[in-house]
């Protein structure tokens, strides 16, 4: 099945607010464009909505989605797409301001339990780092980390530590949204978080699409998100096209596959409009997973195959800091989560949160 390129937008509402709220990140205040993210038990940054509190036992991100499709994601070079024998990488990239992580005054967090790295074959790469920082004094803090792979592959990294009084959250009203993104197709993205929807008042704001959480799980089993349904029905009767997104924590090709069956069965021949994205976003601490970046892939491969299987497409939902580190861009059709006005992502994206 072959998408067309279009330029689309999404993020997530809660219409009551006119936003999208974020789980682990700023909520954005967009109506029906930009999607945005919730956190859940689901390890996720899911698409974030409209203004909400931070989910309860789950970790998901709704995206706030701003689509300039691109059916796949070409890399221009190989060692973008299939790393050879690369060091390990950090994964705490941002394509405006570098390597950089934020904390909360107060913080006393040892660097070893707030840093994520990860390598391509090596699932337990190290870290050192030198350079102090004062969790108790507001500021920017550079520090070096050097990490070392078990084949003697060595990178080091200058990071910024920023301490912050409080953590900071901006948003953006749909109808701004719609007007600083005109000529491009703009929709949003929900899930239970936003509770029950309008769908009608969002068609009339001038969303064109819904992308919606159809559940979450691990190599445990899979919980179907309990507005799914209704979601799927009002959304289609108000006019809307439709597509799901799926919030996993697979550990293994095998429990993607499983996924995936049970995501086709809870569609039972149900037509979309866009390809089935999948949403794994256990980055924070991602050396706990005892992973290297080559499995990960593999999961995602399997989880693609699994639903190419049954007649659906797919697509990743990923941020710019592991496309092309953790993630390998060959092949894959993606859904940036770049919460700017203008992206500074250089890849081919399908479309953008």
């Amino acid at each position: 099945m072959q998408y067309k390129i279009l330029p689309v937008i999404t993020a997530a509402l809660l219409l009551t607010a006119c936003g999208t709220a974020v789980e682990s990140k700023p909520e954005e205040l967009v109506p029906l464009t930009e999607e945005a993210t919730v956190p859940e038990t689901e390890s996720r940054t899911e698409p974030k909505t409209a203004a909400e509190s931070e989910p309860e036992s789950e970790t998901q991100t709704e995206p706030l989605t701003e689509t300039e499709p691109v059916t796949e994601t070409e890399t221009e070079t190989e060692a973008e797409t299939v790393p050879g024998d690369l060091p390990p990488q950090l994964l705490h990239w941002d394509p405006h301001w570098g390597y950089q992580v934020s904390l909360e005054m107060g913080d006393h967090r040892d660097l070893s339990e707030i840093l994520s790295f990860g390598d391509d074959h090596d699932p337990n790469p190290v870290m050192a780092w030198n350079g102090s920082f004062n969790p108790d004094e507001p500021g920017e803090y550079p520090i070096t980390v050097t990490l070392t792979d078990s084949a003697g592959n060595t990178a080091d990294y200058d990071v910024t530590i920023y301490v912050q009084w409080e953590t900071m959250h901006s948003g953006i009203y749909f109808d701004r949204f719609l007007s600083e993104n005109e000529g491009k197709s703009c929709g949003i993205d929900v899930s239970k978080w936003q509770g029950d929807i309008d769908f009608t008042a969002v068609k009339n704001a001038g969303a064109e699409f819904v992308l919606m959480r159809i559940g979450y799980g691990d190599g445990a089993g899979s919980s179907l998100d309990e507005y799914f349904t209704q979601n799927l029905q009002n959304a289609r009767a108000a006019g809307l096209k439709v597509g799901v997104y799926y919030y996993s924590s697979a550990g293994s090709p095998e429990a993607a596959r499983t996924q995936a069956d049970w995501i086709v069965n809870q569609l039972d021949g149900a037509e979309l409009d866009f390809p089935v994205a999948y949403d794994w976003e256990n980055f924070k601490h991602f050396q706990d997973w005892n992973m290297s970046f080559d499995t990960l892939n593999e999961i995602y491969d399997a989880f693609t195959e699994q639903m190419e299987e049954n007649g659906y497409d797919t697509m990743l939902y990923a941020e710019p800091a592991t496309l092309g580190k953790a993630w390998y861009l060959s092949g894959k059709t993606i859904w940036l989560a770049d919460y700017c006005v203008d992206t500074e992502y250089t890849g081919e994206y399908f479309m953008r949160q």
